[in-house]
């Protein structure tokens, strides 16, 4: 039976007025006031309409997404950006060499009948969420057309791309927005292709059965890279979608210096390289899975590092996690999540200027769904602002407010 006890703390944490210093309104949309007022049956704070200069979006289940329910309800409510969990990973486009998948359309369908702004699309190329017959083609004999491994899995790249972009930018295709753009406007193109220590993944590496080394790597060499980037903007000119924007996206930018800078000097060194004078790169996903624990400085000097690109930034896979410091659930770690979930919305609008900001994405919904909160059928986390049940914890005012708020000069 899942451990039920976490959903008694969330709905006994009451916070009571937080007063705020005056400060001026950001959305003049709604009036603006020193204190917060919190009911649980509040219907009145959405998401996405918190701040017209911060996107919001959700990493969505496919499987739990065209149920009725509260699920499918917060979905359609609050978030105006749809980034694919796992429907979009190759090993589920592209289950077999050659036999692609696109019979789902789950997500389209949900953007378009409920005006959503747009779907970004995750993710294109990564060391991980592969099909066995990728791996295979790292030891199997080659066919004649193919003189070397490299050249092997760059038509397998390539094919991959070209393939997956054409079939979202269709232009034949029914999921465009209200005018005529197609629904998906993002890709994280290349995903996770560096170690901690800032180095490119590369050996083979099989922890828990998963390989955290690149196969990519180990094929092509770092330049896997840039040809991934230079495949997805090519294939996108050739459908005629010119405003695509496409993301390099990875975790670790708050607490390794190291892969911060190696971020840096990636990007900046991607953003030198044009198809059709188009740079190949547009952006940069940093997912901050973090903790409630996690240094706001660090934070603070990461998202400063990564705007100073020039390109866009997206917080890409927002989750905070209780149990990473080992506390137990209590008032007081959930007290720190909230806090930590206003601060990091805030610094994101304080250093990132408005025409940076691709928007902040929560790596799924509730902590029913959420990769972090079960462990053998028991509940170990609540790492997002809805409980198990899908009721707003406070966390989810505290993001609203630090959507919505105006920034305190000391953040």
């Amino acid at each position: 039976m899942r451990n039920q006890f976490i959903v008694a703390l969330f709905l006994g944490v009451v916070y009571m007025g937080c007063t705020k210093p005056s400060i001026k309104n950001e959305n003049p949309s709604e009036p603006l006031t020193g204190n917060r007022l919190v009911a649980l049956a509040d219907t009145e704070k959405i998401l996405q309409n918190a701040n017209p200069n911060v996107m919001v979006g959700a990493a969505v289940n496919i499987n739990l997404l065209p149920q009725t329910g509260a699920y499918r309800d917060l979905v359609i409510k609050h978030y105006n950006s749809l980034t694919a969990e796992n429907a979009m990973k190759m090993t589920a486009l592209q289950p077999q060499e050659g036999t692609f998948n696109f019979s789902d359309h789950t997500i389209e369908d949900v953007a378009l009948n409920y005006g959503l702004k747009r779907i970004h699309g995750h993710t294109l190329v990564w060391h991980n969420g592969l099909p066995n017959w990728i791996k295979n083609w790292e030891t199997a004999a080659l066919p004649p057309a193919f003189p070397t491994r490299a050249a092997k899995f760059d038509s397998i790249m390539s094919r991959h791309i070209r393939t997956v972009i054409a079939n979202y930018d269709n232009p034949a295709s029914i999921y465009k927005d209200a005018a005529g753009k197609p629904l998906m406007k993002s890709w994280d193109v290349v995903n996770e292709a560096l170690d901690d220590n800032g180095d490119y993944r590369s050996t083979q590496n099989i922890v828990n059965g998963v390989d955290k080394g690149s196969i990519w790597y180990r094929t092509i060499g770092k330049l896997y890279i840039e040809k991934a980037f230079t495949y997805a903007r090519m294939a996108a000119e050739a459908q005629g979608d010119t405003g695509i924007k496409l993301f390099y996206n990875d975790y670790g930018h708050d607490y390794s210096a190291k892969k911060l800078d190696s971020i840096y000097k990636m990007v900046m060194a991607l953003k030198q390289i044009t198809v059709n004078g188009k740079p190949i790169i547009d952006g940069i996903g940093m997912q901050f899975h973090i903790n409630i624990n996690s240094s706001n400085t660090n934070i603070k000097n990461a998202l400063i590092k990564m705007a100073s690109t020039g390109l866009l930034i997206h917080m890409s896979e927002l989750d905070i996690s209780l149990n990473k410091p080992g506390l137990p659930f209590s008032s007081t770690v959930l007290n720190l999540q909230k806090q930590k979930f206003e601060d990091v919305a805030m610094l994101y609008r304080k250093y990132v200027v408005a025409a940076q900001r691709w928007g902040i994405t929560t790596w799924d919904v509730g902590d029913n769904d959420s990769w972090l909160t079960y462990s053998n059928g028991v509940q170990v986390d609540g790492a997002t602002v809805y409980d198990i049940n899908y009721v707003k914890k406070p966390a989810f005012y505290f993001l609203y407010d630090g959507l919505y708020l105006a920034i305190p000069a000391s953040l």
